[in-house]
């Protein structure tokens, strides 16, 4: 008896994550994943015609790779690396490489460096923060000096340090400087197609500014294009407590859940699943050249993608091996982003929900009625939040009792928001007056969906703080999901077919 090719795939695909997982929370030596790949060779050639010799090798190639794959992303700095100078104060010619991030009292810059002031070749970037005075816009070439620091963790007093310097990893930045001397040498040095984008972005942006009054305008900012610098803080403590602040954060999360959401209004207006399904996709690849295609916003709409072509192939059993896929490819292009990025984890186990428990919970919310795709549209929400769930705990370590009460309250409002958003300023570009009337009505439905988050926010003893939660009973839960999704995908009556794929 042969194993299915596809069940070899995903062993293979499995062990490569779980030798990037290991291998970033354990320094391991070369010798071990050497000894590793060793003996998934012999292991094919001794026991290759047993069906479970091949699964046995394979498990043991793709966990030697995984190991290899991130200790090859972890840089040996020489001379010809900036980070090579930490804790020296140095000169250097770079390039403003990324949207400027401006905050309430300072900007960063992410810099590409070029040379040193004695012209040596440097290569890396460092992230620079700077006053919010003089501006400076993506592709300056600047002259910088400054002491360069090596990102540290931050630590806490609740016992959840932030990882900082892995987070910075994750954009390849190892060096960071502030207050630093500037001088802008040159513009217009990076690419192009991104200069436009940003630029198109920031005009967008000022339209709806202009149309919609704040705390609104930001909001709206929030929704779609994930930027909540402006954002009071007031309303982000509400957005916390009703636990919401997804939806002002442009990740898999509710990207995904936006994308089902734009497909069951279609249909649910006699629009062929065909369509949806093309005018789904099509709103996740504006969304994502919107904001500038980076990386964490991509990985979040091919995610969002990958859950819109589970529902269009009917039943989810078909998507899994995509899936794995999908998670490897991001690994091993990135292979900080497994532990160390809480958007990309965030974004597959939404994927996961909505792929996976989606259906289970079709079957206990038959008693909601599908007009308009109402009980899709309920239960996709509610998968998403809960298979998110335990990670948001121990990542945060706030629970919001409220919270699935005012996410499908609201989140149904959120499309219809973000539509009007996206109205407001294109017309405002077209035509400034029409970008104005849409802002009116734009305006009245955010006040709609901030007055219910704002009045949920201030209910006494709706977000409780945590202590810190151990990664056992993370795994204890997602063991649990993982249970009660193979009990329903065994039972001999059971089709992978959600009620909301017709």
């Amino acid at each position: 008896m042969h194993v299915k090719k596809s069940t070899i795939f995903l062993v293979g695909c499995l062990a490569v994550l779980i030798g990037v997982g290991v291998r970033s929370a354990v320094v391991i030596p070369m010798v071990v994943w050497f000894s590793l790949a060793v003996m998934g060779v012999i292991v094919i050639i001794v026991l290759g015609r047993w069906r479970w010799g091949v699964v046995l090798a394979v498990a043991c190639l793709g966990l030697s790779f995984g190991v290899a794959r991130y200790a090859w992303s972890v840089p040996t700095p020489t001379a010809g690396d900036i980070q090579y100078y930490n804790n020296q104060t140095v000169t250097f010619i770079g390039t403003v490489v990324g949207e400027p991030d401006t905050r309430a009292d300072h900007v960063k810059l992410t810099i590409a460096t070029q040379s040193l002031a004695d012209r040596r070749l440097v290569d890396g970037r460092v992230l620079v923060n700077t006053k919010l005075y003089p501006q400076y816009q993506y592709g300056d070439q600047l002259i910088i000096t400054c002491a360069l620091e090596q990102p540290e963790v931050i630590r806490s007093e609740g016992g959840r340090d932030f990882q900082y310097d892995q987070y910075l990893a994750l954009f390849h930045i190892y060096s960071v400087c502030y207050r630093p001397s500037i001088t802008v040498l040159g513009h217009d040095q990076g690419n192009r197609t991104l200069a436009l984008i940003f630029h198109i972005k920031s005009q967008f942006v000022e339209q709806v500014t202009q149309a919609i009054s704040e705390p609104e305008a930001s909001f709206v900012g929030g929704l779609i294009l994930g930027s909540r610098k402006s954002i009071p803080a007031y309303l982000i403590e509400a957005f916390s407590r009703t636990g919401t602040t997804h939806i002002i954060a442009l990740s898999g999360y509710n990207i995904t859940i936006i994308a089902v959401f734009i497909q069951n209004l279609c249909r649910s207006l006699w629009i062929h699943r065909r369509y949806a399904f093309w005018i789904s996709l099509c709103a996740i690849v504006f969304f994502v050249v919107l904001t500038g295609a980076p990386a964490s916003v991509t990985r979040a709409g091919i995610m969002g993608g990958l859950v819109l072509l589970a529902r269009q192939l009917g039943r989810m059993n078909r998507i899994t091996n995509s899936l794995i896929l999908a998670a490897v490819i991001m690994v091993l292009i990135n292979p900080q982003v497994l532990l160390y990025d809480a958007g990309f984890q965030l974004s597959f186990l939404s994927t996961v929900g909505l792929v996976y428990f989606s259906p289970i919970l079709e079957r206990v919310f038959r008693w909601v009625p599908q007009t308009f795709e109402l009980r899709s549209s309920l239960t996709a929400t509610l998968s998403a939040i809960l298979f998110t769930l335990p990670l948001i705990i121990v990542t945060f370590g706030r629970l919001s009792i409220i919270a699935p009460v005012v996410n499908v309250i609201i989140l149904p409002l959120i499309p219809f928001a973000m539509a009007l958003g996206f109205a407001t300023g294109i017309a405002g570009l077209l035509f400034a007056p029409l970008g104005m009337m849409i802002g009116w009505l734009a305006w009245a439905l955010l006040r709609l969906i901030l007055g219910i988050i704002e009045w949920f926010g201030s209910l006494p003893h709706i977000a409780v703080q945590l202590p810190v939660v151990g990664w056992v009973w993370i795994g204890a839960a997602y063991t649990m999901f993982g249970l009660l999704i193979w009990k329903y995908n065994h039972k001999p009556s059971t089709r992978m077919e959600p009620t909301a794929v017709r």
